[in-house]
């Protein structure tokens, strides 16, 4: 079968892949594909690819085919889920058996009523009507996330208390109502395996499916939790990285975090690491009807799409001529449902052209992974990026080898011929032009300034009817660093592809880690944005319309150059208050979730990189402990759960998402030492050994001819707080003698430029905390914190910074008009990450302020430094000399 893949196809999928490693900075992408030969007797399935591809700056080991253990994370689902088929074969459980049967104590509690608008009544202990089907249908109305042995869980707990931590959880949803994706409900589904068969879990599939198979370089036990070896013929872990969109770059792979390798207490449901080989032959599995595991009426029962509350099976399976067949009205029937996708027994199935793919991905710590069957056409793919929720890149990349391989695999006598009256000419010809449009991307470019004025600001769905979901709109914004992005649950860059050369359209597409290649908006040949009646007819996603008003008139949307007119922004950020005192961090083990205000609603964000609106539900009192509760949509991945903040005299304590607990960490730096910085004694003694530390820039005539001026002579209204004159600065010590504030000639000029404007349309004025700093202050701070913070927060002093050549300024606003400072995303001097520019957290008010400061100062000359949200460069054509000139001798 080598002769379906050439070389000029195996130059595109090289070709193609790169391009999505170099582009979104991917350290490692591994992908094996398997072929049955349909032609052979025994229709044997042969490799035709696999390869590990990596970039070229990667900083960690460099996985190999056979020694390397991926985690596939949910792909390990799977597993699960034929561990429980094979038992079903021997007779030794039922599909429609109650959970109980083999868990006799499981008692998860009701659906509480606030979950439901009309608090609906339920009848007693629904928990007794969830069968083994529900578990991996999805459909048993369990949590996502079990209470023990999940992401967030300091301490890792084994499958017993898992299950037994369960009885402390409510039920989301009614049993068989609805589609409610569950780790929690396979974990317990990997407990019954464990009952049943007498065996531990991960005993009974290296037994039963794994040595069968042949992986006998995987494993479900916690095993090779290590990334480095000095053999290379042992096994270890793959290296995963965690990403932030705060990160500040796109490019730089030094910034990512290596992922932790916890082992969780949910391991049937995300616990697998393989190797490329190994996953090979799981492939195999699915192309050679389930054989060597299960009975072949089984594994079709497997693959078909089941409905929500009891399996199916098709009748005369053995006589099936067409087994696998995509039925596109057996979608899954749930609110949030696709119209291309369902799940047979836990598998997803959806439709690639008119033939059934059967798939799973994967998203844990630093992994994400796309495993696809395409059984009636023979083709099995599996793609893993070493790169935190890149699944949307590993998905591209299954599906554009799918295109590439297709023509030597569609067949007169496939179902979509026979059935459905679909030639293999047209089928190949559709194909083909998906082939191309995902090639197209490859040349994808920015959305120039022109275009983005025409498609910036609110879209929404066009109803009357007032719905609580998280695609209700989507805002297509710009940052501070030129990125066009739209933002809905998630954020993805947009780009232009180009104009198609039949019909002259041209596509804007997502092309970012967590969704890429989807197409956004279509653009008409010609057309015509001026003509508002026509503009009015473009349509996002071909459903979202475009608030016009609120995308010319509001400073959120507006570009960061020029500077608007203050006629122009005439939509004020929302002032909301309320609840105010819950924005910000609630911490767990490797993650967070993050509170923030958005559109006056209170926002979730979890597992780093899903944002998720939520609604009021109620609030209790009791003496000074006071609970709220938060419902999150039903479009949320944690679909209809409660989130609930206990707090303390107003004070948050923890949230618990569904019982899970995230404690509060307030990042407020007010009398704090804050994590990175050293303490204070060291501090001060780095200040003392600063002044007779050699300074490795002396130059007498820049010392002489120091061109700084003092920024007090500038305006009356330009306020100073200077922050290293008292010990309200991240070392908690003095480091100025004087509170003086100097700053270059030319730069000063600028600053002066840009607070008059403010100061003249917005009735707000600069406030400096800091400017022109000597160089062995730099140096003072650079021996204050951790190494990791060194060229982060704090300036190399081996380079000398933009504060030491009397260009860079530490500010912020102030309202004139009571002479407050103006309360931004986070506090100066913080070494966090709601320092940083890319930042969404806190309100809409503090962010609208935040870009109003970065306007003013981009449009004067200066550039706003990524980490440090009230620091700005003059920008200059030459190099400004690097001064130690203490205050006291400047003239």
């Amino acid at each position: 079968m080598t002769e379906i893949l050439s070389k000029e196809i195996i130059k595109d999928i090289n070709e193609f892949i790169d391009f999505q490693i170099k582009d979104k900075s991917i350290p490692c992408i591994s992908v094996s594909v398997v072929a049955r030969d349909d032609s052979s007797k025994k229709k044997e399935c042969h490799n035709l690819f696999k390869k590990i591809f990596h970039h070229k700056d990667i900083k960690t080991p460099i996985p190999t085919l056979d020694k390397t253990l991926f985690r596939v994370a949910s792909v390990s689902k799977l597993f699960t889920y034929v561990a429980i088929l094979q038992l079903v074969d021997k007779g030794l459980l039922s599909l429609e058996d109650p959970v109980t049967k083999y868990i006799p104590d499981f008692q998860p509690k009701n659906p509480q009523s606030t979950t439901y608008s009309n608090e609906k009544e339920f009848e007693p202990d629904l928990y007794k009507k969830i069968t083994v089907f529900n578990l991996i249908r999805h459909t048993s109305g369990l949590i996502r996330e079990p209470i023990e042995g999940n992401y967030f869980n300091e301490i890792q707990s084994d499958l017993i208390t898992l299950v037994k931590s369960m009885n402390e959880s409510s039920l989301v949803s009614e049993p068989w109502t609805e589609h409610k994706y569950s780790n929690a409900a396979v974990a317990v589904a990997g407990y019954i395996v464990q009952v049943v068969s007498g065996e531990l879990f991960p005993d009974y599939v290296e037994k039963n499916i794994l040595i069968p198979l042949g992986m006998l370089n995987s494993t479900f036990k916690n095993e090779y939790a290590y990334t480095e070896v000095k053999d290379e013929g042992q096994l270890r872990t793959a290296t995963g990285h965690m990403w932030r969109y705060w990160d500040e770059t796109t490019t730089n792979l030094s910034v990512y975090k290596e992922a932790p390798l916890t082992y969780f207490g949910m391991f049937p449901a995300a616990g697998l690491a393989t190797t490329v080989d190994d996953i090979s032959k799981f492939l195999q599995f699915f192309l050679q009807d389930g054989k060597p595991l299960l009975k072949y009426d089984t594994f079709v029962q497997f693959l078909t799409q089941q409905p929500l509350k009891a399996p199916i099976k098709p009748k005369n399976i053995d006589t099936l001529e067409f087994p696998y067949v995509y039925d596109e009205n057996a979608v899954a029937q749930t609110p949030t449902s696709i119209a291309t996708s369902s799940y047979g027994l836990g598998v997803e199935i959806t439709n690639f052209f008119g033939y059934q793919i059967a798939r799973h991905g994967g998203a844990v710590n630093g992994f994400a992974t796309d495993f696809r069957v395409l059984p009636e056409l023979g083709l099995g793919i599996f793609t893993c990026s070493t790169l935190d929720v890149c699944n949307a890149v590993s998905q591209q990349i299954s599906e554009y080898i799918t295109c590439q391989l297709a023509n030597g695999f569609v067949k007169e006598t496939h179902s979509l011929v026979k059935l459905n009256n679909v030639s293999v000419t047209k089928t190949l010809e559709s194909i083909e032009n998906r082939k191309q449009f995902l090639n197209s991307t490859l040349l994808a470019t920015n959305i120039p300034d022109s275009l983005y004025d025409h498609i910036s600001g609110y879209w929404y769905l066009p109803s009357e009817e007032e719905t609580f979901n998280d695609n209700d709109y989507v805002q297509i914004m710009k940052s501070y660093n030129g990125t066009v992005y739209s933002k809905d649950v998630v954020l993805s860059k947009l780009a232009l592809l180009p104009a198609d050369k039949k019909t002259g359209e041209q596509l804007i597409i997502t092309a970012d880690r967590m969704s890429c290649g989807q197409v956004m908006l279509t653009i008409p040949k010609d057309f015509n944005f001026n003509d508002k009646e026509e503009a009015k007819k473009l349509m996002l996603k071909e459903k979202y319309a475009r608030d016009s008003d609120e995308a010319e008139h509001s400073l959120i949307y507006c570009k960061y150059k020029p500077l608007p007119l203050k006629s122009q922004i005439t939509i004020q950020p929302p002032l909301t208050e309320e609840f105010k005192d819950l924005v910000g961090f609630y911490l767990a083990r490797d993650h967070m979730a993050m509170i923030f205000e958005e559109n006056g609603h209170l926002n979730f964000n979890i597992e780093w990189l899903f944002n998720y609106k939520m609604k009021f539900l109620s609030a209790v009192q009791q003496g000074d402990l006071s609970i709220v509760h938060f419902l999150l949509s039903p479009t949320a991945m944690y679909n209809n759960e409660i989130v609930s903040f206990h707090m303390k005299n107003g004070v948050p304590l923890f949230l618990s998402l569904s019982g899970i607990k995230f404690k509060y960490q307030s990042m407020s730096t007010a009398g704090k030492q804050q994590p990175g910085v050293y303490p204070k004694d060291i501090c001060s003694k780095a200040l003392s050994q600063s002044f007779s530390t050699p300074f490795p820039f002396e130059d007498e005539n820049s010392r002489i001819n120091h061109n700084l001026v003092d920024l007090s002579t500038l305006s009356p209204t330009l306020k100073f707080d200077i922050k290293y004159a008292t010990t309200d600065n991240f070392t908690g010590i003095q480091l100025y003698k004087q509170a003086k504030a100097y700053l270059n000639k030319d730069a000063a000029k600028c600053l002066l430029s840009a607070h008059n404007w403010l100061v003249e349309n917005w009735n707000v004025g600069i406030i400096v905390f800091d400017s022109y700093r000597p160089w062995n202050i730099t140096w003072t701070m650079a021996e204050s914190v951790i190494p990791e913070f060194r060229g982060l927060y704090v300036a190399s002093p081996t380079k000398g910074s933009v504060h030491n050549r009397g260009g860079a300024l530490d500010i912020s606003l102030y309202d004139l008009s009571n002479g407050k400072v103006i309360e931004m995303v986070g506090d100066f001097d913080e070494l966090s990450i709601r320092s940083h520019r890319s930042y969404f957290g806190g309100t809409e008010l503090q962010r609208w302020y935040k870009k109003l400061l970065t306007i003013a100062l981009m449009n004067n000359n200066f550039k706003p430094y990524e980490q440090e949200w009230w620091h700005f460069d003059i920008i200059v054509d030459k190099p400004l000399p690097v001064l130690n000139v203490q205050f006291d001798q400047i003239n």
